[in-house]
């Protein structure tokens, strides 16, 4: 391939790269902890001993009390069933607002068996989630942003696969540490880079389909189809459009009963919920989701029947699925990580992580490429690319850290929620504005031993403010608990390890670096000057 060819490859790759970078390692970051998904929840709204698991019985009754409550639920509610690790039932139900936002109702059964509308307030997951789909952007904005970025994303994967296949079989295990920072960097970045290459090109793709499938599709069902999509694919993907109401009432089946028809036709199913329409008319259905241990990539399977009669009406099941909703499931399984056990769930945890750290040491590369090593004054943009990396990535890392002190701290309060989320912002912007008022070398050193703080005190948290210790009752059944107290200590110890690396340099390294502590500038007469 010409020198020309690979130069041009080579700004594609650095441009997209820089462009889509510090997007990605937000999404990348908090992405590697999403895997623990279920793990999170467990964590976040731990605050007492394990109680009983309910029964289905039990579920009926906060159905019926749910309603007795609030009649409008019935056109459309959810029921999330008890199980081992979730022990309670609840219901949810989401209310249209005039301005077209909905208003979230959820109810649970108390321990006396009388209707409970108390919110949960553990948030932490599903905030950490949206962060990274949306890199903590407004939504809607922030996710179709993100979609784009991953097209981007995409670009630069190609590009930076053209650049390093001249020296594939050279390269590919080699990292250089002594001697050259870009050289080092480099050889870091390749090795991560096409060491995980297909997973990097799976979610690129699966990412741009989650975040703009709606886009792609819009002039298909406007300008191709003249029905609905939904009416023509839904089959195919197990979604079935639920009929009009009748207007004539009809009592519904049980819970018990719904669950033994779903798993008379999904032998072996483990329930995760069941979506109401309509509920006890005529024309009402129930939908019932779970999953199947069949050891394949798509283990999902679904029932739809009629609410009243049982009627079956679809039946969605992987040993039943065509090719293309075998392929469309299949690619959310990979993205979501669905399949694999714990030994899936660490692969993609490691593998979230080393995605994040190669768009930062794409960032850290492309600043050493620009260093002046015949002057102790370093370029402008430089300097303010680094600034913002180092503000961008390592805020994001303690902002996170702080989200969580900040869950476990305001569990007693009802607004929790919010504070979970004021407390990523705050220390996020802070970040950033902390890492421009400084030296890089410094604000860098100073945030990361503040991330290194914070998610040190993670466990000191849980075992200061939990009356029922996690340490203890992980030891008896509920090990998962322990992950993110055992990732938090890592983590902290890493941190601070990073922070004396980064002191250690800007003490000792070269002066002519952004990394240096230093700082130099031009006088009038040209002459350079330590400040």
């Amino acid at each position: 391939m010409k020198s020309g060819t690979i130069k041009t490859f080579l700004e594609v790759h650095t441009w997209t790269g820089l462009a889509a970078g510090l997007l990605l390692f937000v999404a990348f970051y908090t992405g590697s902890m999403t895997v623990f998904m279920h793990e999170l929840e467990l964590w976040d709204s731990y605050t007492e001993g394990v109680k009983a698991e309910q029964t289905l019985g039990q579920a009926q009754r906060l159905i019926d009390l749910a309603l007795m409550e609030d009649p409008d639920a019935a056109s459309s509610f959810r029921l999330y069933p008890s199980s081992s690790d979730h022990p309670g039932h609840s219901v949810y139900w989401f209310k249209r607002l005039e301005d077209g936002t909905f208003e979230t109702n959820q109810y649970r059964l108390s321990d006396s068996g009388s209707l409970s509308t108390a919110e949960d307030t553990a948030h932490l997951a599903s905030f950490i989630y949206r962060l990274h789909y949306t890199a903590g952007l407004p939504s809607p904005f922030g996710l179709y942003l993100l979609g784009f970025v991953c097209l981007i994303y995409g670009v630069a994967l190609v590009s930076g696969l053209i650049v390093f296949l001249p020296n594939w079989l050279r390269d590919l295990f080699i990292v250089r540490g002594t001697g050259n920072n870009k050289r080092f960097w480099l050889d870091a970045h390749n090795v991560v880079g096409v060491i995980s290459l297909p997973w990097h090109f799976m979610f690129a793709w699966s990412s741009a389909v989650l975040a703009l499938g709606i886009v792609f599709l819009a002039p298909f069902q406007f300008l191709v189809f003249e029905e609905d999509l939904i009416e023509i694919f839904g089959d195919e993907l197990g979604v079935i459009s639920s009929p009009e109401a009748s207007g004539s009432m009809q009592a519904a089946l049980s819970v018990k009963e719904i669950v033994s028809i779903a798993e008379n036709e999904a032998p072996g199913i483990k329930l995760n919920q069941l979506r109401f329409t309509n509920y006890q008319d005529a024309n009402g259905t129930v939908s019932v989701f779970g999953h199947l241990e069949v050891g394949t990539l798509t283990p999902n399977a679904n029932v739809t029947m009629n609410v009243s009669t049982g009627q079956v009406l679809n039946v969605s099941h992987p040993a039943q699925a065509t090719l293309g909703a075998t392929f469309y499931n299949g690619l959310i399984a990979l993205h979501y990580v669905s399949f694999g056990g714990f030994t899936a769930k660490w692969i993609y945890f490691f593998l979230g992580l080393a995605g994040a750290f190669l768009f930062f040491s794409g960032n850290l590369l492309w600043i050493e490429t620009r260093r002046k090593r015949r002057q102790f004054e370093q370029p402008a943009a430089t300097q303010f690319l680094a600034k913002l990396t180092v503000g961008t990535c390592i805020g994001c890392m303690a902002g996170v850290s702080a989200s969580f002190l900040a869950s476990r701290g305001f569990a007693e309060f009802p607004d929790r929620a919010d504070w979970t989320e004021i407390a990523y912002y705050a220390v996020f912007l802070v970040s950033i504005v902390w890492a421009f008022s400084k030296p890089v070398a410094v604000g860098a050193r100073d945030l990361l031993y503040t991330c290194a703080l914070f998610t040190i005190l993670i466990p000191v948290f849980d075992f200061v403010l939990v009356s029922n210790s996690i340490w203890i009752n992980a030891f008896t059944g509920h090990w998962p608990l322990l992950i993110v107290d055992f990732l938090a200590l890592i983590g902290g110890l890493l941190f601070f390890k990073m922070g004396r690396s980064v002191e250690a340099r800007a003490n000792s390294g070269e002066s002519n670096s952004v990394w240096s502590k230093d700082i130099y500038v031009k006088r009038n007469e040209g002459e350079t000057v330590k400040i």
